[in-house]
């Protein structure tokens, strides 16, 4: 893969990680509660992990990503979500707009992978698919936890 192709593969993926940070701080402004902000803080640092881990690849040229796919639980196809957060928004509102945030970024990349015709760019998308598999698992796993114990 050339450099050009390489280094536009991982802006379009540094904005989206860029995009999440911005989306998991405006969560959690909205959550009531301290363990609802500590949770979406936490993933909000993750986000930002990302955005370093990216920037880093850029730099050297090279991705290091696993390209180990979560279980998909399926929780996400059950749920409607707004697609931007709103004041008012409980603790389970929260989590679905962000196990469908999480999807929707899988489906793009999954997208990018399918439409790249180099190997390498292929493997880039692959491997942030993956990554958005196990963002989405988390908070599928917290809602089972914190939402459906409940119900």
């Amino acid at each position: 893969m050339d450099a050009t192709t390489f280094a536009a593969a991982l802006d379009l993926a540094l904005g989206r990680e860029k995009a999440a940070v911005a989306f998991y701080r405006e969560l959690s402004a909205m959550a009531s509660f301290a363990a609802q902000k500590s949770t979406l803080a936490e993933f909000m640092a993750m986000e930002e992990g990302h955005v370093a881990m990216i920037s880093g690849m850029k730099a050297k040229g090279s991705v290091a990503l696993s390209p180990t796919v979560a279980v998909d639980l399926g929780l996400a196809a059950r749920m409607d979500a707004e697609e931007r957060p709103t004041a008012g928004m409980t603790f389970q509102d929260i989590l679905v707009a962000a196990i469908k945030k999480e999807e929707r970024s899988g489906v793009l990349y999954e997208r990018l992978a399918e439409a790249a015709s180099q190997p390498g760019l292929k493997s880039v998308f692959e491997r942030l698919v993956a990554e958005e598999s196990r963002h989405k698992r988390y908070f599928e796993d917290l809602y089972e936890s914190e939402i459906s114990k409940d119900n």
